[in-house]
């Protein structure tokens, strides 16, 4: 039987997200290859197109997810977040920023999160407030993590990229049910 906590609420989530926003990454690729024009490379398109203008573009739209999981992570475990630049232009580099994010979210163990609900958490914008840690990860990390996510899928949606809700939450882990 597994536990819900902090830890099972939060890193093991951003993980598969992570991981299938790389899957959808490499399917972009794939289709922009495809429908690339002789005078224009339709990557630069997809890579830059927007939901509407009020929006960031796809590529922030990955920087985001990747630095919410990492700074969620490193937040919750009390260790330093590392530092990512955001100079991704291409597919390979925002799946390289993926790859880099994920294997600090993975370093993570249970034990440098479970517990740390009551912990303040500050964030840069908001100088003289705090949240706890419990609020933190359920009010702001996933909400945020998960709007990201969402918005960069839903711009290669747009764009007719042939992708669906299992590409999104991939495999769910089922059980048997006994037989009588």
């Amino acid at each position: 039987m597994s536990q819900t906590n902090l830890y099972t609420v939060t890193i093991p989530p951003m993980i598969k997200g992570l991981t299938a926003l790389s899957t959808i990454l490499d399917k972009a690729e794939s289709f922009a290859e495809a429908h690339k024009l002789s005078w224009m490379s339709f990557d630069e398109a997809l890579l830059n197109d927007r939901i509407v203008f009020t929006q960031f573009p796809f590529v922030r739209q990955v920087q985001l997810a990747c630095d919410h999981a990492k700074g969620g992570a490193g937040r919750l475990a009390q260790v330093e977040v590392p530092k990512h630049e955001d100079t991704e232009k291409t597919f390979a580099e925002l799946k390289a920023r993926i790859a880099k994010t994920l294997e600090f979210v993975q370093s993570i163990k249970p034990e440098q999160v479970i517990g740390k609900e009551d912990i303040s958490v500050t964030l840069a914008f908001f100088p003289d407030k705090y949240l706890t840690g419990f609020d933190y990860a359920i009010e702001y990390l996933m909400p945020n993590f998960m709007f990201h996510l969402t918005t960069a899928y839903s711009i290669l949606r747009k764009n007719g990229m042939e992708i669906g809700k299992v590409d999104f939450v991939g495999t769910m882990p089922f059980k048997e049910l006994a037989k009588a």
